[in-house]
């Protein structure tokens, strides 16, 4: 579902809403009831600030992960419980995609590079090409 008001556009994607609001672009948690349980990407002390979130998908744990292609073209890890965190950042331009593939493999579009990029999942804390 995709709402456009204005200049805010919504991304609904499950149980999780990415969001552009002019200044402050996000990512909601959402409930059953689609209330909102946790917002990501906006307070600098929970995780890394989100520039411009485009992909996300979510681990067997419960852990959002998010391309952020803005100013610093990485991806990032908000686990369920604790703060955010870097965990790619080195040769990526404009990561828009992410997929978790079986045998810990993240996989990453990198747009400006024209090409998607495999990364070994060593339980999320490093990650290698």
């Amino acid at each position: 579902m995709e709402q456009v008001l204005g200049k805010t556009k919504s991304y609904l994607l499950g149980l999780i809403q990415g969001s552009e609001m002019g200044q402050e672009p996000c990512v909601k948690i959402l409930g059953p009831g689609w209330d909102t349980l946790r917002i990501l990407g906006v307070c600098s002390s929970l995780g890394p600030v989100l520039s411009c979130p485009w992909g996300l998908c979510i681990d067997k744990d419960g852990s959002v992960l998010v391309a952020d292609w803005g100013e610093k073209h990485r991806v990032l890890l908000y686990p369920s419980e604790g703060a955010g965190r870097v965990i790619l950042s080195d040769g990526l331009s404009s990561p828009r995609g992410l997929a978790l593939l079986p045998n810990d493999l993240l996989a990453v579009s990198d747009s400006m590079h024209h090409c998607i990029k495999i990364y070994q999942n060593m339980s999320l804390n490093e990650m290698s090409i």
